[in-house]
């Protein structure tokens, strides 16, 4: 069922009585009217807290009021009149609600049914700063700020490109949160940008509070915990993405900005890899290890201490058989409850002020880690390799492909306890398989590396010199979208 829009009234005392209704229980709601020689009357509505009243003041209500009549044509003298770049009319009374909610100002004229809505946002932002989660020891130190307006002007000071598209649509009923897509013309995927449209337009929900709605909004057609979006708060790393021929999507309200396609190797990317020199720097190589074993180092050390134990030399067994003696729970329920004790002790350091977040995590983690070695409720070996796979997780640079190691890290676990190398090499298995069947908007998500593409090899285990990556246009093997 078609809802019917209300269009505004030709009577000024009638519009004015509507969005009073409307706005009963909001205080901040300013009616400033104006009366004219030739009997025409003006009213300026705008909302308080959300607007520039010494815009409004110097550049719409001073020159309304140096006016002397209003005759013939009133909107286009007021448009004329008022000094704001940004205007328009509205007819209706929902995009009058909008504009009102946006920080705008209605101008509303007693005979037409028609408002002037002027730009006079004000939001209350913080200062640009250095990205929180995706720091570099090089390259620009700005990051994203949760004004869309801020953001979208970053990356224009990158991209000084006539191609650069962007387009922006309201989403959520009860927020209207503006969304805005971006992409460079000429060298998006027509149909990757078709299907990003499809996907947001198709997405049914009343408020967006942040980007991760959107990003839930668009890939929950597969289940997988591998983040099948990119996310950064980097103007640097969005522009790289830009410049690839891919699409950010930034919303309003969030100072995290979404790529699309992205792929399972550039989870391992930094800005820093392209700052630094390529031929002797091998750090996008360190965390691909250090992710391999955060993963597996745990699973093994289970399998071989419980069903392959001649895999182990003698003199570590001898050793690691010692210190069990003393311990009172099995070797599977000690590393569980290990792990559980260090996801809690980093949740908790993460809600911590920030004053006292160091201190909680040495007592936490070295003094009750050697404390409880020291009176025999854990092995040391046991505690040895909890702490490096947590140490080695920590080298993946984006926290949501963190979270999806964490979970196949207890199910490599669990497969270890029960059969050993066999549960591993089976696990493994069934993840290469959920890896090869994931896709980011068509594009298969192992890409370059199934299916091969030669081409694109340039910059996934190591970099390339610059020229042969930025020189090379990348093309994408896609599936059915």
């Amino acid at each position: 069922m078609k809802t019917v829009k209300s269009h505004l009234s030709n009577v000024l005392d009638e519009n004015l009585s509507s969005i009073q209704r409307l706005f009963h229980h909001n205080k901040e709601l300013i009616l400033r009217p104006l009366f004219y020689p030739t009997n025409t009357s003006v009213c300026l509505v705008y909302l308080e807290t959300i607007t520039d009243k010494k815009v409004i003041q110097e550049h719409i209500l001073s020159p309304l009021l140096k006016m002397g009549t209003i005759s013939e044509n009133p909107i286009e003298i007021i448009e004329n009149t008022i000094e704001i770049s940004k205007i328009k009319t509205v007819s209706l009374l929902d995009d009058a609600m909008t504009e009102l909610t946006a920080g705008n100002t209605l101008i509303f004229i007693d005979g037409f049914g028609r408002a002037i809505a002027a730009d006079t946002a004000d939001w209350k932002d913080r200062s640009l700063s250095p990205p929180q989660t995706q720091r570099g020891l090089k390259g620009p130190q700005i990051g994203f700020t949760e004004l869309a307006s801020n953001n979208l002007s970053l990356i224009k000071r990158v991209i000084k490109n006539n191609q650069l598209t962007i387009e922006d649509q309201k989403i959520g009923t009860e927020t209207t949160t503006g969304v805005y897509l971006l992409y460079l013309e000429d060298k998006v995927d027509q149909d990757i940008l078709h299907d990003v449209k499809r996907k947001i337009e198709s997405m049914d929900l009343k408020s967006i509070l942040d980007s991760s709605y959107i990003q839930e909004g668009i890939t929950s057609d597969q289940i997988t915990p591998f983040p099948l979006v990119l996310t950064t708060e980097r103007p640097d790393v969005t522009s790289g993405h830009l410049l690839e021929g891919k699409i950010a999507i930034l919303c309003d309200g969030s100072p995290n900005v979404l790529i699309v396609p992205a792929l399972f190797m550039q989870f391992f990317q930094t800005a820093d890899d392209y700052y630094e020199s390529s031929l002797f720097d091998f750090a996008r190589l360190i965390r691909i290890v250090s992710f391999v074993l955060s993963i597996f180092l745990i699973p093994l050390y289970i399998s071989f201490i419980l069903f392959h134990q001649e895999l182990v030399p003698s003199e570590l067994l001898i050793s690691l058989a010692a210190q069990r003696q003393i311990v009172p729970l099995p070797l599977v329920i000690e590393m569980i409850l290990l792990m559980l004790i260090f996801e809690v002790i980093l949740e908790s350091s993460i809600r911590l002020p920030s004053g006292i977040t160091l201190a909680f995590s040495i007592i936490g983690t070295i003094i009750l880690g050697q404390s409880a070695a020291e009176a025999g409720l854990v092995q040391l070996s046991t505690l040895v390799i909890i702490s490096a796979t947590y140490v080695l997780n920590f080298a993946v640079p984006i926290h949501p492909f963190g979270n999806a190691i964490k979970i196949i890290r207890y199910i490599l676990v669990f497969l270890a306890s029960t059969t050993g190398l066999l549960g591993i090499i089976l696990g493994t298995i069934v993840l290469v398989n959920h890896l090869s069947s994931l896709n980011s908007f068509g594009v298969p998500y192992l890409s370059p590396i199934t299916p091969v593409n030669t081409a694109d090899f340039k910059d996934t285990f190591i970099r390339f010199p610059l020229k042969k990556i930025i020189n090379t246009p990348k093309k994408y093997n896609k599936d059915d979208l």
